[in-house]
């Protein structure tokens, strides 16, 4: 039995020999071989053999390092194109914002110079406007109406002191007296001024109460005093005159009577020479 086998052994070997046999040329061959182009192979060392396979962990765990820096890059880039897509969203809104408020940023900013320009006229008016209130004050003292003056004014005048009553009146008049007093002072300086026989100048101050002062209650007897004045200065037409047009203004039925009183004296009158 061993010996069977022993020789099915020798003859597989021959037959692979004999298949073999067919690569290798038939003839022998004549190539050039440069010493140089020789290399003789050792099979490797137990230490470069270690060192081998410390490099190869070492790049082993280096890879690894590198595929987790690139997974966890991975990640980190998911969420900046999350972040990207978010803000690509908003986009359109922030710089609407921005034009908005930018738009709003330049109207303040030119309200703001027109405001500071409105300032500096305005300070420039004041300034002249102080100033000039100052030389005003300088040359000409503020002057208040006095209730004090007025009833002087009135007392003189019932006590026949009437030329201490017209300086009180005159005095008055530059006062910047009240409204409803102005015709009076009119009426007292022209009272005054037809007892001291100055006609004409009672005259303007009676005239005035007609033309600046015809809603007051002077009014009507300014009429009746304009027609003594006339009338005693031979204005025997003009006296009628005025007389006739304050009956023609409907006067109160006090003062009409005596208006028709008076008209009747200066009709049944004869001509005189003024005075």
């Amino acid at each position: 039995m061993k010996c069977s086998v022993k020789n099915n052994l020798i003859i597989l070997l021959v037959v692979i020999l004999c298949g073999c046999g067919g690569y290798f040329p038939t003839e022998k061959t004549h190539w050039p071989i440069s010493k140089g182009e020789q290399h003789t192979w050792y099979p490797p060392d137990e230490t470069v053999l270690s060192q081998r396979r410390a490099n190869q962990l070492w790049l082993d765990n280096l890879t690894h390092e590198i595929e987790t820096l690139f997974i966890n890059h991975a990640s980190i880039t998911k969420q900046e194109l999350y972040l990207y897509e978010s803000i690509n969203k908003v986009e359109p809104q922030i710089s609407a914002i921005k034009f908005k408020y930018k738009k709003k940023i330049e109207s303040e900013r030119e309200r703001k110079i027109r405001m500071k320009k409105d300032l500096e006229m305005s300070k420039l008016g004041f300034i002249s406007a102080e100033s000039k209130i100052k030389k005003i004050m300088a040359v000409k003292p503020t002057i208040v109406f006095s209730v004090h003056d007025y009833n002087a004014a009135m007392k003189y005048f019932r006590d026949g002191l009437f030329k201490k009553s017209l300086k009180a009146f005159i005095k008055l008049s530059k006062q910047n007296p009240p409204l409803f007093l102005q015709d009076n002072i009119q009426f007292g300086m022209g009272s005054i001024y037809y007892r001291l026989k100055k006609y004409s100048m009672a005259r303007n101050h009676f005239q005035k109460i007609l033309d600046d002062y015809a809603r007051g209650d002077k009014r009507f007897i300014s009429y009746f005093m304009l027609g003594l004045i006339y009338n005693v200065q031979g204005e025997k037409s003009r006296a009628i005159f005025v007389l006739d047009e304050a009956l023609g203004n409907n006067p109160p039925k006090k003062i009409k009577n005596s208006i028709h009183r008076l008209i009747n004296i200066i009709n049944d009158e004869p001509s005189h020479a003024p005075g």
